[in-house]
């Protein structure tokens, strides 16, 4: 589970006041009540995932196809706070184009012009901007992906530049996160409820105000659901995390919930005592765990103490796979001191983030060999088993529409 030692002393103090989740104190009495039976809350059934879903290139093909019509974690917002202030990324393999208009609002376009299909903008960012011409032949666009101007248009007597403005995509901004659907035949997805109660969360958190910090694209040679797997469960951690974080938490314990593809994963810490639990004045969700979020197909969201941690994981071939992450932050860190507090926390992070990609890369590495015709998920691992049911749901319904 991609969760990583906290900056704080072991022992979960009552925190100040801060922004909260409206059901804290549901997931309080939960995890006490999980505490208490000493075993989380969970199915009485075991679940196969066969491994030919990890290995087949038309299945992976499929997958990719489906990630572009669902919202993906594109940027913060704060990346692009002012009108002007521009983006250009690959986001699943689509060049995307991420503009604040004069009104504020942010466009998501895909990055290729409408002539020969050459990126108006080459990977980066900038400000100032409101419109983007062509190296090619110099069509102009504007901040909307209105098509502007055509050099000698005469020899383009049909032309109908209305028509001809960039592919605009889905976007919506929310929980300091800009979301964009990047296959443009659905553009009409309404981002903000699909988010759901994860959005509500996020927003609540108070995360519309953080700022990026310390992005990095981590290349990692396992299919990208293997990476979702390990992130759906605690049974690992005081195994793979013995020297890291395991301590912190409870032994296999996360209070799930699902919002209909989403999910989100309440991960106990240790110091709760469910024969002495804090008052409910005393009591926030981040004081004791680290709350856990799932945006389906490929966004993951981990809320420590004062900050998160946001990664999309795409596929990038059979075995392989490529995580964009970055961390939101209260504001941009102005001093030594800032800087070396956030840079510890990274670090801690990211040291144990690969202890699970290494174990996802072992994994990889041994599906072709027949040793396992399917992987086995306990009860207890339910959260991955539901989420292999609902892609494959997902899957279907897209082939046969």
């Amino acid at each position: 589970m991609p969760t990583p030692m906290p900056h704080e002393p072991m022992a979960a103090e009552p925190m100040p006041a801060m922004a909260d989740i409206p059901d804290r104190l549901a997931l309080l009495a939960r995890a006490c009540a999980s505490l208490t039976r000493g075993r989380p809350e969970m199915p009485d059934a075991m679940y196969h995932s066969p491994v030919r879903r990890y290995i087949d290139p038309a299945r992976l093909a499929a997958e990719q196809r489906l990630i572009r019509r669902y919202p993906q974690m594109a940027a913060a917002s704060a990346e692009i706070p002012a009108p002007g202030d521009w983006l250009a990324r690959d986001i699943s393999g689509v060049p995307v184009l991420l503009v604040r208009d004069a009104d504020g609002r942010v466009n998501a376009l895909l990055n290729a012009c409408r002539h020969r299909g050459v990126r108006v903008a080459e990977a980066g960012c900038g400000s100032g901007r409101r419109s983007f011409t062509c190296p090619y032949h110099a069509w102009t666009y504007g901040a909307d992906g209105a098509l502007k101007s055509v050099p000698k248009a005469f020899g383009f007597p049909d032309l109908d530049k209305q028509t001809r403005g960039l592919r605009r995509l889905a976007v919506a901004e929310c929980g300091g996160l800009i979301w964009v659907v990047t296959d443009p035949a659905h553009v009409a997805v309404d981002i903000r409820a699909h988010l759901g109660t994860v959005g509500d969360d996020l927003e609540a958190l108070g995360f519309g105000s953080h700022v990026p910090y310390a992005p990095r694209d981590l290349p990692l040679a396992c299919d990208w659901k293997l990476v979702l797997d390990g992130s759906f469960e605690a049974y690992h951690f005081k195994i793979a995390h013995k020297a890291t974080i395991a301590p912190m938490f409870a032994d296999n314990l996360q209070v799930i919930d699902d919002f209909g593809l989403n999910r989100r994963l309440y991960l106990v810490k240790a110091a709760l005592d469910p024969t002495a639990p804090p008052r409910p004045e005393d009591f926030t969700t981040r004081g004791f765990g680290n709350i856990f979020y799932f945006v389906f197909p490929n966004t993951l969201i981990l809320v420590q103490p004062d900050h998160a941690q946001v990664t999309r994981v795409e596929p990038a071939g059979v075995g392989a796979s490529v995580l964009h992450d970055v961390a939101l932050v209260p504001e941009v860190p102005a001093t030594p001191k800032a800087l070396h507090h956030w840079q510890r926390n990274i670090d801690i992070y990211r040291a144990a983030l690969g202890e699970d990609y290494v174990l996802a890369e072992s994994t990889q590495s041994t599906l072709a060999t027949g040793a396992n015709d399917t992987l086995i998920f306990g009860g207890f691992e339910f959260a991955a088993a539901r989420f292999h049911d609902q892609l494959e749901a997902e899957l279907a319904a897209m082939a046969s529409g």
